[in-house]
């Protein structure tokens, strides 16, 4: 099953995902901030990354810049979890050629569509 990378700095968004994941069977990675995911991206190659917007320090916005701009890491999908989203944002993510979002809060059910659509499942 392909690794599966989180970055979100809420705890209990972190535990939801990492146990809604793992329990299907994926390997998951976890960081609380974008410094730290785009490291565990480079070093682990993930097959998927989530990510909130709102992270402390390096935005998610600069996240999925900076992911778009790696040669290594830009055919990585992404989805995209959010809070809130406006249509500006919402255009912004399909235009940046993401695997889609998530608005919070978010049913896992939904999650794991979004993601096992996103690997090709």
């Amino acid at each position: 099953m392909p690794k599966i990378l989180v970055i979100e700095d809420a705890p209990n968004i972190q535990k939801l995902a990492r146990v809604n994941l793992v329990s299907s069977g994926y390997q998951v990675l976890v960081a609380d901030n974008g410094e730290e995911g785009l490291k565990l991206a480079q070093q682990e190659s993930p097959g998927l990354i989530l990510f909130d917007l709102m992270l402390p320090g390096m935005s998610g916005w600069d996240v999925l810049m900076t992911l778009k701009a790696d040669k290594k890491l830009r055919k990585i999908p992404v989805i995209i979890m959010t809070a809130a989203i406006t249509e500006g944002e919402e255009f912004r993510i399909r235009s940046m050629r993401t695997a889609g979002h998530l608005v919070k809060p978010f049913g896992v059910d939904e999650m794991l569509s979004k993601v096992k659509k996103a690997l090709g499942e």
